[in-house]
């Protein structure tokens, strides 16, 4: 069964898409990498979803991953189902493949999705209450520049100067008092995201962040996400070689990927 909001998006691009193609294209290549996975698809396209690796790898010599060497070569209709697994890693080619076939309906609806300039730091207003679940290190100090009220919702806890770091498990007390919630992608991947939403319903601002973040919007604006902030692959096979050669963010939108946002408000897109 398919987690809610994941459900959403899947039947959304079902609609979208039709049966023949659902059932037609298929996983024509996967790449599990350290940082990220990496789908492609028969038709071309390719997604890609964070590889949550610490909660799957059970020690340096067992990967839980029952599928393993049975991945390629199935449906997009059957790929699409691996984002409600609760192991992780088939959570992640799920996604991964949700992003792709998002990619589809981005092309065929090119004139649904205008494209404007909108940037996360954009967003957020002078003292803003703002938090951020998963630790985006680069928007940091432009986020200091225009408030000092910044959470930070961290699985791993680290130290930073100025930014007060909390356990995820936090969420349930601190999000509902934000103004701005900045979620990563990778909510999506372990299941966060629905519960996520409901403590941030009276956020101005839930923008979702990341490469893991590229499916298509409609249903997440419907739950209440004011913007989604991802990547759109540009160049397939590389994005393969890069994900399999342990690459991260940074790599992949510097070599085959560009970022995209998109803003419920006026429902326009914006190339970065």
């Amino acid at each position: 069964m398919l987690t809610p909001i994941v459900e959403e998006i899947a039947n959304f691009l079902l609609r979208k898409l039709g049966d023949s193609l659902f059932d037609n294209v298929l996983l024509e290549d996967v790449r599990i990498g350290l940082l990220y996975t990496g789908v492609k698809l028969s038709s071309g396209h390719g997604g890609v979803a964070y590889t949550l690796i610490e909660e799957t790898v059970t020690s340096l010599h067992e990967i839980c991953l029952s599928i393993k060497g049975s991945i390629s070569g199935r449906s997009l209709r059957e790929a699409v189902k691996f984002a409600s697994s609760w192991n992780l890693l088939e959570a992640s080619i799920g996604v991964a493949t949700l992003n792709a076939a998002s990619s589809i309906v981005f092309e065929k609806e090119a004139d649904k999705y205008n494209f404007l300039n909108v940037d996360v730091v954009d967003l957020v207003e002078k003292d803003d209450e703002v938090v951020m679940i998963g630790l985006f290190k680069p928007l940091i100090p432009s986020i200091l520049e225009k408030t000092n009220k910044l959470i930070v919702l961290e699985r791993n806890l680290l130290k930073m100067e100025n930014v007060e770091i909390l356990p995820d498990f936090a969420a349930e007390y601190i999000v509902p008092e934000a103004d701005v919630v900045i979620a990563t992608g990778s909510t999506l991947v372990n299941k966060t995201l629905d519960r996520l939403l409901e403590l941030g319903k009276n956020a101005r601002e839930f923008i979702l962040l990341g490469p893991t973040a590229s499916v298509v919007p409609d249903p997440l604006f419907k739950r209440g996400i004011t913007a989604i902030m991802g990547a759109r692959i540009i160049d397939v096979d590389l994005m393969l070689k890069v994900v399999s050669e342990a690459g991260g963010t940074r790599k992949l939108l510097s070599t085959c990927a560009k970022k995209f946002a998109i803003k419920n408000k006026s429902f326009s897109a914006g190339f970065l």
